[in-house]
């Protein structure tokens, strides 16, 4: 080997080692300077970056309810604030707890058009003219859902009267279900007529204006399909005459003192005209024979049992009153009208506060 080649392959050795140092130098710091392979957990990011993007809006309230603060499926409804109206103080209650009658100022004086059948009212009353049936209908229903004041005085007059024109009259309106024409077969009487359709005898006559109860074959009567039964108001001092969903009559009433006349629901168990009078433990001196003018049953009894009974009285002006021992006292017109609508042992009397 020539001077220069030995030269060349010198500085060519030396070449590799220099490359061979370089190259192990990186591999063994490579671990010190290499970048992370994955991204650090998102539970590392700065966690009021949120709340800082949304702003002072997104904040809670310092002094924020735990279930307020919590997320719900659905928005709560907003809370409104609602101002008792002027008048009487209201016991402090929440709204949130009180049922429908609390946290209620007392009703005050009626006043006309009041009750929660005063809708009902005006309509019947609007009704009463030209389509009488159902000017009966929704003044009943008026009467059931409680009306009061003058609007009450009005619903009780219509009452009457479309009484008397559908059901008490001997004229049969067309469109009145309790109503129908009977043709008295040969062999009838009066008494089985009313029996046939749950109607003293009495009523019959009413009815058609009989002044006896003769009647003849083929004869039309007009009849009614009863009973009807009886319901006593006591917080009212009111009677009312129902024949199945119609109230027929409206009639005033006194009652018992110191709540004497009894709740519940009573049977008619007798009938008497002109009844004699006989308190219950008082002496035989306080007896009243039939149709004396100080009786003070006055023309009628109907027994309701256990010694009380709706009766004539001759102190018209105890009606309205609580001032009997528990019986129900009436004017005698209207008990003897009372009398001839009952049946015994089929129409009911139930007596309410």
């Amino acid at each position: 080997m020539t001077t220069s080649g030995r030269v060349v392959a010198t500085i060519s050795v030396a070449a590799v080692l220099v490359g061979l140092t370089v190259v192990a130098g990186y591999f063994l710091q490579a671990p010190e300077t290499a970048p992370p392979l994955v991204p650090p957990p998102a539970s590392l990011e700065t966690p009021t970056t949120m709340t800082e993007e949304l702003g002072p809006a997104a904040q809670e309230p310092a002094d924020s309810d735990a279930d307020e603060a919590a997320p719900s499926p659905a928005a709560a409804p907003e809370k409104t604030v609602v101002t008792p109206p002027v008048g009487p103080a209201v016991p402090s209650q929440s709204v949130a707890a009180a049922g429908p009658s609390e946290g209620v100022a007392p009703a005050g004086p009626a006043v006309a058009g009041s009750g929660p059948g005063a809708t009902a009212a005006d309509e019947g009353l609007a009704m009463v003219s030209d389509r009488p049936v159902e000017a009966q209908k929704r003044l009943s229903e008026a009467l059931r859902a409680g009306v009061d004041g003058a609007k009450a005085v009005q619903v009780h007059e219509a009452i009457n009267r479309l009484g008397a024109e559908l059901q008490f009259s001997p004229q049969r309106h067309r469109d009145d279900k309790y109503s129908k024409a009977y043709q008295v077969a040969s062999g009838d009487t009066l008494t089985g007529i009313g029996q046939r359709h749950v109607i003293p005898y009495e009523l019959v006559m009413r009815l058609n204006r009989l002044s006896s109860p003769s009647i003849a074959a083929d004869q039309t009567l007009k009849v009614i399909q009863g009973p009807m039964h009886v319901e006593i108001l006591k917080g009212r001092h009111e009677l009312r005459v129902w024949l199945g969903e119609a109230c027929v009559r409206v009639y005033p009433v006194g009652i018992g003192a110191d709540n004497s006349t009894p709740d519940g629901v009573f049977l008619v168990r007798n009938k008497i005209r002109n009844p004699p009078y006989q308190p219950q433990h008082k002496t035989r001196a306080e007896f009243r024979a039939s149709g004396a003018p100080d009786n003070p049953l006055g023309s009628r009894w109907i027994d309701i049992g256990n010694h009380y009974g709706i009766h004539g009285t001759i102190e018209p002006e105890s009606i309205g009153r609580n001032v009997s021992e528990g019986c129900i006292r009436m004017h005698n017109k209207d008990v003897e009208e009372l009398y001839d609508m009952v049946v015994v042992g089929a129409s009911k009397v139930t007596i309410r506060p």
